[in-house]
């Protein structure tokens, strides 16, 4: 009952300082809305400062979709990885193979793959560009297989743009190794 009587009061004194504040506004000179100049009359150029901004964060966009698009790919060529067809996982390496040594340990020759789980790290840039043209992936990765304990792999992998904006990344390289229970 207590409450009850506590939301009242603070309901009550709520609805006070509204209609005190109604009142003190609602007595105001109509001088001072006059003084404030109208939106035609007043031209608005942008500054030098909010142009800077907002090219900086267009690049800051253009960045982070660049990012993206690397690890999206990425991903895209682990979950070809897994499937039956190798020209769609080959495809996305530069020259449209992987190297003759592609340090992915056993990965390319996994029989019985059920699943891949990829965990990566955000892409590390390797150049000094706004929007990188060639980044680091670091992964961990688990593999199921049927009949056999699952295997887990830690490495990085390494891609090229093609186009960052647009998210067109090619794998240059791979260092990932098997890791032992």
């Amino acid at each position: 009952m207590a409450h009850r009587s506590l939301w009242l009061f603070a309901i009550a004194l709520l609805a006070g300082i509204a209609i005190l504040l109604g009142r003190s506004c609602a007595g105001e000179d109509a001088s001072i809305v006059d003084a404030v100049p109208s939106p035609t009359a007043t031209a608005i150029v942008p500054d030098g400062n909010a142009a800077h901004a907002d090219a900086a964060q267009q690049q800051a966009s253009q960045r982070q979709q660049a990012l993206s698009g690397a690890a999206d790919t990425l991903h895209r060529y682990l979950a070809a990885l897994s499937g039956e067809d190798r020209a769609k996982a080959d495809a996305f390496w530069a020259n449209g193979r992987p190297p003759a040594q592609s340090n992915e340990a056993d990965l390319r020759n996994l029989q019985g793959l059920r699943a891949l789980r990829i965990e990566n790290t955000a892409p590390v840039p390797l150049d000094s560009q706004p929007v990188p043209s060639a980044v680091e992936i670091p992964v961990e990765l688990r593999a199921s297989l049927d009949g056999s304990p699952n295997r887990r792999y830690r490495g990085w992998y390494r891609l090229r743009a093609l186009d960052p904006v647009r998210g067109d990344w090619e794998i240059t390289s791979a260092s990932v190794k098997a890791e032992s229970r």
